[in-house]
């Protein structure tokens, strides 16, 4: 929970920097002609937006489940990462439309303003790179399973990255990369006389930052409509590999956040066996799971083999 605290400190300052980046940077991006500019402040306005969600995801992450919301809210970073993306995709493709244009008709940019606006922006991102960095590696954390078919808690203890906070760290490096590049562009710019390099910086600022927004758009709304980017196939041997299990179907793997993997399957043992013996299995397979696939939360249905079908998969019942 401390250590919850100083994060949220720590990333609400960088908010509030950043956010007076933006503001200077727009202002100044209009009244300089720098469409360059312009776009660095809209990069640090998604990292804002970012950093604000994060903050929510921080602060939702701390609540328990209860019974409207009975997985909690672990798909709060996923929900946030998701919006975060989507924002900065659809800005990044109408900057890449203006950049377009201003090849068409370029406009003479004030170099002077460029280069001290943006240098204020480099130090900014670097400051806060500095100051998110403890938090984009690895980190422990541990908690308790307790099952509805047997009486056993399956404690873990896991080490995970936060995509969001990972997503911010690298961005505030990024916006750092490009607040340079529009240093060094708007110095070319002074010494070649040539409106084109403002437009083209804004180019190629544009497809970099749309190529990796577009990445975690990708990741996140496939976290969220529960697909699995993983091979089904070597965690259905896993199961089969104990001789009790005489078949496997309606497998579930999904990740709901950074931190957690959901596994669901309905195992068919192949002979009549006790209560105590199948609890037996069922914890051993658990335990498999958890410590070959990171599984952190997995729920086994024993079946007889009445039961045993083709369908691997879920069927509508």
């Amino acid at each position: 929970m401390e250590e919850d605290t100083m994060k949220s400190k720590k990333i609400l300052f960088t908010a509030l920097l950043n956010s007076m980046v933006v503001v200077l940077e727009m202002l100044y991006g209009v009244i300089s002609n720098s469409l360059a500019l312009i776009t660095d402040a809209l990069h640090n306005l998604s990292d804002v937006l970012a950093l604000i969600i994060a903050l929510v995801a921080i602060y939702y992450a701390t609540k328990a489940a209860h019974a409207k919301m009975t997985f909690g809210y672990v798909r709060a970073e996923m929900m946030a990462a998701f919006i975060n993306s989507l924002f900065l995709t659809l800005t990044m493709l109408i900057v890449l439309y203006e950049a377009c244009m201003r090849f068409l008709n370029p406009l003479e940019v004030e170099v002077y303003s460029v280069m001290v606006v943006a240098s204020v922006a480099l130090f900014v991102n670097g400051l806060s790179a500095y100051l998110l960095k403890d938090y984009h590696h690895l980190h422990h954390h541990h908690h308790a399973h307790a099952h509805a078919d047997d009486h056993t808690h399956h404690h873990c203890s896991h080490s995970h990255e936060d995509l969001n906070l990972k997503a911010a760290y690298l961005h505030m490096l990024g916006d750092a990369a490009i607040s340079l590049g529009v240093i060094l562009g708007a110095i070319a710019t002074l010494y070649l006389q040539t409106p084109y390099i403002d437009p083209l910086l804004t180019f190629a600022f544009g497809l970099y930052i749309l190529k990796s927004s577009f990445g975690v758009l990708k990741e996140s709304f496939l976290s969220l409509m529960d697909a699995n980017p993983e091979d089904i196939q070597k965690y259905k041997e896993l199961l089969l590999s104990f001789e009790e299990i005489a078949s496997v179907h309606d497998i579930h793997l999904t990740h709901p956040s950074s931190k957690e993997k959901f596994f669901s399957a309905h195992i068919v043992f192949s002979t009549d066996q006790s209560l105590a013996e199948i609890e037996q299995t069922i914890e051993k397979i658990r335990q498999k799971l958890h410590e070959i696939y990171s599984v952190t939360h997995s729920l086994l249905q024993p079946e007889s083999m009445k039961y045993a079908v083709e369908e691997e998969y879920c069927t509508a019942h």
